[in-house]
Order: structure tokens, then sequence, then C-alpha cells
């Protein structure tokens, strides 16, 4: 087995019909279908299943593809840091952030990069922790920011910033009954958490079980703007960071408090170890983080004012 051959079969896989496949890859059909068959007969098993709609993997087709995946992307980090030593930063960065930073971090962050580097293609997907871990480990995407968890394995992190969690309820709530809104103010099954497992879920419980207080019946949500429309509505409270809302605490929709014994998460970004960040990605792994710190300071300066108001 060689590289050609794992080149063919990995893009037969992917497009499930040899025509389109051997397009991609710049041959002649008849060409790939030589190179799957020595694939086949040198393993001496069968990889795809042939009809006249095209090619479907069999199960050692799709044990062989999730096998050869993370050799792939390795050689395309190889071949991507071979092409940095010109210096001129290009190519695929894909990248993973907590649902936290989208709204506020995003747009600013990404508008700036790709004026400067407008050779590079970004794939940017948003997921909670545990998805955003198991995706670098499969080598899914380049990096991530999110937030720590002691699930990192041989994961290479570094810190970002910390921020506080805040009780968040809509300023025309229905069960607000001053400025300040308190958690004895909340009724029952009208607070909304994250679901079990999840990092900021982890952290609230944890603060509960040192404080010795217990969480009334509540709604678990792992969506942030479902959550967040939810809050509006006065009929519900959470419990989030500050910069996520930080702009609808500007625009006087919502209002928080702080939490006895505050609550921090702390924000890192990780990479894995054994695929080195492109100059691309190092470039755009700097001007995320370089903006949730300014989106951090802003968002602990509203925090200030809001609790002092």
């Amino acid at each position: 087995m060689d590289l050609r051959q794992i080149e063919c079969f990995l893009c037969l896989f992917q497009n499930g019909n040899v025509t389109r496949a051997a397009k991609q890859l710049g041959i002649v059909q008849s060409a790939l279908s030589t190179q799957i068959s020595k694939l086949e007969k040198d393993l001496d098993i069968r990889l795809f299943d042939r009809s006249s709609r095209g090619v479907t993997p069999t199960t050692a087709g799709e044990k062989l593809h999730k096998m050869l995946l993370p050799l792939a992307r390795e050689v395309d980090s190889i071949q991507q840091q071979m092409l940095d030593l010109g210096g001129e930063a290009s190519g695929l960065v894909r990248v993973g952030l907590a649902p936290s930073l989208g709204v506020n971090v995003v747009p600013n962050a990404l508008s700036r990069y790709c004026v400067d580097f407008p050779n590079v293609t970004i794939q940017l997907s948003v997921g909670y922790t545990n998805i955003l871990i198991e995706n670098l480990d499969a080598g899914k995407i380049d990096f991530a920011i999110t937030n720590d968890t002691p699930k990192l394995g041989s994961l290479i992190s570094s810190p970002i910033m910390s921020e506080e969690l805040v009780l968040v309820v809509a300023r025309k709530s229905k069960f607000l009954s001053s400025d300040t809104p308190d958690f004895n103010q909340i009724p029952p099954g009208r607070l909304i958490v994250p679901s079990s497992g999840q990092v900021l879920r982890s952290l609230i419980d944890d603060h509960l079980r040192k404080t010795g207080k217990t969480m009334q019946s509540h709604l678990e949500l792992d969506a942030l703007m479902p959550t967040m429309e939810l809050v509006k509505t006065g009929e519900w409270a959470t419990i989030l960071p500050v910069s996520a809302i930080s702009r609808d605490l500007e625009n006087k929709v919502l209002c928080i408090a702080r939490i006895t014994d505050p609550i921090h998460r702390e924000l890192i970004s990780v990479y894995h170890p054994r695929r080195p960040l492109s100059l691309a990605a190092q470039n755009l792994l700097q001007a995320f983080e370089t903006e949730v710190k300014r989106v951090g300071e802003l968002a602990n300066q509203t925090l200030q004012k809001s609790t002092q108001a």
C-alpha cells in the first residue's frame, strides 16, 4: 500500500463515484480503477461494492477509511508546513469555537484576518467543549478555543483568559422584584442550564456542592441562541459568561447578578501535538486570542457597571 493508492482510495471513498473521483485526481477512470483493484489485491479484501449508481464502501472499506484519515491529514500538515517555508500564509484552516464566542468575537477577528490573509480559506465550526476535543483528536479541526477541561489528554493547551459566570434574566422579567436578580426570585423549573457533562454545567454543579446549595428543577438546553431567546421572554433565567451577553447588557435587554463565591470559566486554545499549526493557523489563532482578550476586558467593564448600577 503506497501513498498514491491511499490518495485514490480516500478520494473514491469521499466521492462515491469513479468518474468524479478520477476528475478530482486528474487521472483517467481506468487508472483509478487499477489503483483500487491493486490495493484490494494487496490487502486481500474487497473495499467497495460496485453498481451502476456508483461505489459503496464495504465494512472493510469503512474501517480502512477511519484508519487512514488521520495519516492523510498528517501528510497534508507536512505539505502545508513545507509551503509555509516560503513565508506566505495560505491554505485551509479549520477552527472550532465555544458557542459563547460566536457573536462578540468572530465578526471582528475574521474581518481583519481575511483582509490581511486573502489566500487563506477558513472553516469555522461552533461546538461545546467535549465535541471540539473529539474533533481535535480526530483531526477534523486544527485548533479550538474553548473552556478548560480535564479531558484534554495529550492535547496542547494555552490559557487565554478567566471569566466570571453570572445569573442572567431579562430586564422585563416577570419574577424580577428589584434591579438586581437573585436566585431566590427564580421559580422552580425556570432556570436554564447546560446538560450534565458540559463544562459550564460541571462548574455550576461544583459551585453548588462547595456552597451546600441545591438547584431546583430546571431546563437543560445545550444551545446558546435558544437559551437567550427564552430568557428574553422574561419567563426564564440562566447562568452564562459575561462576554456571551455583553451586547444585550449594553442595550439594556438583560440584567445580571454576580454569584456569591464567584464561578469562573477558563478559556484556552488547544491543538494536537502531532499536527503543528500552519503559518495561516498560527496567525488566525493569534487574531482570535487578541479579540477574545479584548472582548473579555470590555465584558469585565460591563460587569462592573451593571452590578454597581
